[in-house]
């Protein structure tokens, strides 16, 4: 009895445990997809690490890793988070000016150490930043820099293995940006010198730098001391450099050597949990899971697989086990990544990491792995596919059909569901696919911030245009639409296509008491970006020269602004526009007993898009008191589509409780009050600009109205001041705060529209294109 007692006894105690185990696995939280761990961690990081901080290697390599997922999922803010990085170190990295003061023989942080790779991997995210938008002051540091480097007879620049991972990429980097092979010379010279220094041909590891060579330091077991980060960033660095180096470089065998018998000596020593000991052949000399090393080695063997150097049967599993240590251990549920050994240069006998061990070098190397999984994991890199150079072969996966009904021609962005195409592609997301044109060349696009494919289309009349869709690595295309805060400009927020450029003004200036409302036109006469370019010239470089020059010879410090101030036109367009305190062009505002209640600066911005098809921003302003209601708070997207010479706003008010009358319209100057086109459904102006006789031109400016409005009138001011002599109005009875769309926007007299008859014919057609559409379906 007492046996059956004690029989009976166990089998429920076996059975409660299984329960419980059972319970405990239902509660166990599922990994969420990829894409989703990118932009949680991402924006974790971001949201609590401001950009302002040096461009040494550290923060560099973080940055590395931005760039990535930007690559992969277009996130316009995270452009901009890079962006800010780069201006507040002024595209630089050491800041040295005397060439003969350039050291990089030893560690160091001063800005002498300008020659120092630590100080160089800064150049890989402004060539990424580059390649957006080609600005040429964003590596004109990168070229003084790599360029000395080149000259110089010495190779020894590389003694440590760090700076293969920080340097080798600006190099191929430098090669795709200006097509000089000397760059891939200098990169092999050097990095055949860091090898025969560092490299170990028996176990096919990297030691960390001379200090490390066995017998000179052997772990606690007595073995050799191959320090796990240090060939993590070495099998990083030569994926980043074969990413970009041309197939057909007479050295790229070497990398790939090196590259394959690196990666399987790494495979050999992972620990079972999936991650890679700190002492990479002996896991007592520094117990425990460590993440940067385990992470670089992740994207270096996904690299590999994704771009078939790899065999998948025998790294996959490999990677599995690491990907599982890194999401759910080392990711945190706030989406903090841990265990991340702090900065040092090798593996500490008994350093503890724990969750809380942050680092932005960990998260960098992090989102590496993390893109090149996605990427994997949805089969959409060469390897997966069958291709040649990076362009896929066979059948496309989808189409999208584009039909004209009406009978003009029609050229536009478009817009296709991306949810759709993604299901139909079989990816989670991302710039995994390449369109295609009727000819077979791939075209330019952009995921937009609110999900959709944008795609520049032009159609004949009553005609069907197609475009195929197959998966594979676009291209990266230089950005069409641009915008961003300015904080050198008193935070200007300024915007661009290639047709015309706005800015609207920020805290910064509302600060100064300086009375500015309304929207700001720059003219232009090139596809090309310009806006950047203007305000690094005079606001950066320019003004505090011409300051100087002012105080010695006025005459001359006049003249070296109006050579380079973009108020003047230098052959490419200008700031030509009045504005102070008016709507300016097409700025929103509500009215009270027929008086306009003007917006002042914004409060904040969030940048929604940015790319070759479209940039979006949404700004939010300063509670105001409006018809006895206190705090009214204006929300405001502006939408600009490649293009186009007309901006798409969306405008909605907070804190209204009882109706007033909404206007917005375009500014009437007194040089001219006569030549406004009233419509029904627009406000049409030919602005002589600020300075007609001078400027020699017109700008054209408009309001358009595709959900109509009660009526169009002129509102002159009583006391015309500044120049300023009243408005040309779209006006909205008895408004109640509810969304409103509308559109506002230029053309210039030098450019695309020479009389006012073009512009009502431009604005018209507009007009009919927004309340027509095209037809536009995914097959």
């Amino acid at each position: 009895m007492k046996k059956v007692t004690i029989l009976l006894l166990t089998l429920i105690a076996v059975t409660i445990s299984a329960n419980a185990a059972k319970k405990k696995r239902v509660k166990a939280n599922p990994v969420p997809p990829t894409i989703e761990i990118i932009t949680k961690v991402n924006d974790y990081w971001q949201q609590n690490h401001k950009p302002e901080v040096r461009s040494f290697w550290d923060e560099a390599a973080y940055h590395t890793g931005n760039m990535e997922a930007y690559k992969l999922l277009g996130m316009a803010r995270w452009q901009a988070y890079s962006d800010a990085w780069a201006r507040h170190n002024k595209w630089m990295g050491a800041q040295e000016k005397d060439v003969s003061k350039w050291k990089y023989k030893n560690y160091g942080e001063g800005h002498d150490y300008v020659l120092f790779g630590d100080w160089q991997i800064c150049f890989q995210t402004y060539l990424d930043l580059y390649e957006l938008n080609p600005d040429p002051f964003k590596i004109k540091r990168a070229i003084e820099v790599m360029d000395t480097e080149v000259r110089m007879p010495q190779n020894d620049f590389w003694w440590w293995a760090d700076a293969l991972y920080m340097v080798m990429p600006v190099m191929t980097k430098l090669y795709k940006a200006t097509g000089e092979v000397k760059y891939l010379d200098k990169l092999y010279e050097n990095y055949k010198w860091a090898d025969e220094l560092m490299y170990d041909n028996e176990e096919h590891l990297y030691f960390r730098d001379a200090k490390y060579i066995y017998p000179k330091v052997k772990t606690r077991n007595g073995l050799k001391d191959f320090w796990a980060r240090g060939d993590g960033w070495v099998l990083a660095g030569l994926a980043k450099v074969l990413t970009d180096m041309p197939t057909d470089y007479k050295n790229r065998p070497f990398f790939e050597k090196r590259f394959k018998e690196l990666a399987a000596a790494v495979a050999k020593c992972q620990q079972p949990e999936g991650y890679w000991t700190r002492s990479m052949l002996d896991k007592d000399h520094a117990e425990g899971p460590e993440t940067s090393g385990t992470a670089f080695f992740t994207y270096g063997l996904l690299w590999g697989m994704n771009h078939g150097m790899l065999n998948r049967a025998e790294y996959e599993p490999v990677m599995q086990r690491a990907w599982k240590y890194l999401t759910e251990k080392a990711l945190q549920p706030s989406g903090a990544v841990g265990f991340v050994q702090p900065i040092g240069e090798r593996a500490i006998p008994g350093q503890q990491l724990s969750e809380k061990n942050e680092a932005n070098f960990g998260v960098g190397a992090f989102l590496l792995a993390a893109c090149e999984k996605v990427r994997f994991d949805d089969a959409s890199c060469p390897a997966s596919l069958g291709c040649s150079h990076g362009v896929a072969i066979g059948d496309a996966v989808c189409r999208i059909v584009v039909k004209n009904e009406s009978s003009e021609f029609r050229q536009e962005v478009i817009e296709v569901e991306t949810s759709q195409l993604f299901q139909k592609l079989g990816i989670q997301g991302g710039r995994q696919f390449i369109v295609y044109d009727e000819g077979g060349l791939e075209v330019p696009y952009q995921l937009s911030y609110d999900g959709k494919l944008l795609l520049d289309a032009g159609v004949q009349p009553k005609s069907v245009l197609t475009f195929k869709i197959r998966k594979g690595t676009p291209k990266a295309y230089p950005s069409t639409c641009y915008g961003r805060i300015y904080p050198e400009r008193k935070d200007d927020y300024a915007w661009e296509n290639d047709r015309g450029a706005y800015r609207v003004y920020g805290p910064a200036l509302q600060k100064t008491g300086e009375r500015s409302y309304g929207v700001d036109v720059w003219s232009k006469n090139t596809p090309e970006l310009v806006v950047e370019q203007r305000y690094w010239i005079e606001d950066v470089v320019m003004m505090s020269a011409v300051e100087k020059l002012r105080r010695e010879n006025w005459q001359r410090g006049d003249s070296l602004y109006r050579l380079n101030s973009y108020h003047n036109d230098h052959g490419r367009g200008m700031d030509l526009y009045k504005v102070g305190p008016t709507l300016g062009c097409g700025t929103p505002a509500l009215m009270v007993d027929g008086e306009l209640k003007y917006p002042y600066c914004f409060k904040s911005y969030e940048i929604l898009d940015n790319g070759p098809m479209r940039t979006t921003v949404h700004l939010t302003y300063n509670p105001a008191v409006i018809n006895g209601d206190s705090a009214v708070v204006e929300h405001r997207t502006i939408q600009l589509d490649k293009g186009s010479n007309f901006n798409k706003v969306t405008v909605s008010y907070e804190g209204l409780t009882k109706p007033v009358s909404f206007a917005t319209g375009v500014v009437i100057h007194s040089e001219d009050k006569e030549n406004v086109e009233l419509g029904n459904d627009y406000v049409l102006y030919a602005d002589p600009t600020d300075n007609p006789r001078v400027n020699n031109c017109q700008l054209f400016v408009a309001a358009l109205f595709p959900k109509g409005v009660n009526e169009t009138k002129k509102l002159m001011f009583n006391r015309p001041s500044g120049g300023n002599e009243g408005h040309a109005l779209g006006v909205l009875h008895a408004y109640s705060g509810e969304k409103y769309t509308y559109c506002f926007g230029s053309a210039w007299s030098k450019f695309d529209v020479r009389t006012m008859q073009e512009w009502q014919a431009r604005s018209e057609w507009t007009l009919r294109s927004m309340c027509h559409p095209l037809n536009v379906e995914l097959q």
